[in-house]
């Protein structure tokens, strides 16, 4: 096992014991959320891992055959978190979970980003463009921006910011709080700080442009963006007692 293989490992391990310690103070450490973790985990890497076959040409340009090769696809983080995001909705309605989990990933996702994008440092996949700032890298026969380390301090950050949260409004146990615990606000500021720290990322990032000069995964940080705006927007009136149009339960909920 190469280092790089280790601490992408080691992310998946490190997001998995995060989650597991967040449902724990929730009280929802049962065999269902387990089962709602392992559906998630599987359809993220195998969705990781189409959606960047897909993009390198595959089943046209890539034989068939390809699919089947372990060391194959698997660096999309787009396609891993949009399929598993529809593992953990498919896999809540069939059992019948109707508790948001969404906090519990919120913890989760960065948590597990902070170690595997050292992994994609020693993989030297996830590659900044061309600069020659004093702390550039040498990658892919240039000097350019360390992204992948980029992205590991900003998961980092995003982790302690979120547990400050949490601290402040009372939840997981981490500080006082008179009436019962909020559920689904660390969700929304995840999204929210993921959405705008990776699309500001994605301009130092090697990237494929679509529309407007923007990468896809730029565009999809809009959305998470407005997404998250909205969802914080409509909790707060919930919980002020301003009727709202229903939550989106099986998606935005999580």
């Amino acid at each position: 096992m190469t280092l790089g293989e280790f601490f992408t490992a080691l992310g998946y391990v490190v997001g998995a014991l995060v989650f597991w310690w967040a449902a724990r103070r929730r009280r929802l450490a049962t065999d269902g959320i387990g089962k709602v973790v392992v559906t998630g985990f599987v359809c993220g890497i195998l969705g990781a891992k189409v959606t960047e076959l897909i993009a390198e040409g595959w089943p046209i340009r890539l034989p068939w055959i390809a699919a089947l090769d372990l060391e194959n696809g698997g660096r999309a983080l787009l396609g891993g978190v949009i399929f598993g995001w529809l593992g953990v909705v498919l896999a809540k309605h069939r059992l019948g979970i109707r508790r948001p989990t969404g906090d519990l990933f919120a913890l989760a996702l960065p948590a597990g980003e902070a170690i595997g994008r050292v992994g994609c440092y020693f993989n030297q996949c996830c590659y900044g463009i061309k600069c020659n700032l004093p702390w550039a890298i040498y990658q892919h026969g240039a000097l350019r921006h360390p992204t992948q380390i980029y992205s590991s301090l900003t998961g980092l950050g995003l982790l302690l910011w979120l547990l400050w949260e949490a601290r402040r409004r009372g939840m997981f146990g981490l500080g006082a709080r008179d009436g019962p615990e909020p559920e689904g606000d660390l969700f929304y500021l995840y999204l929210l700080g993921f959405g705008i720290t990776r699309f500001l990322i994605e301009f130092v990032r090697w990237r494929e442009s679509l529309f407007f000069g923007l990468s896809p995964m730029q565009w999809f940080c809009l959305d998470l963006i407005v997404v998250g705006a909205v969802g914080l927007r409509l909790v707060a009136l919930r919980r002020s007692g301003t009727p709202t149009a229903p939550m989106l339960n099986g998606g935005v909920r999580a």
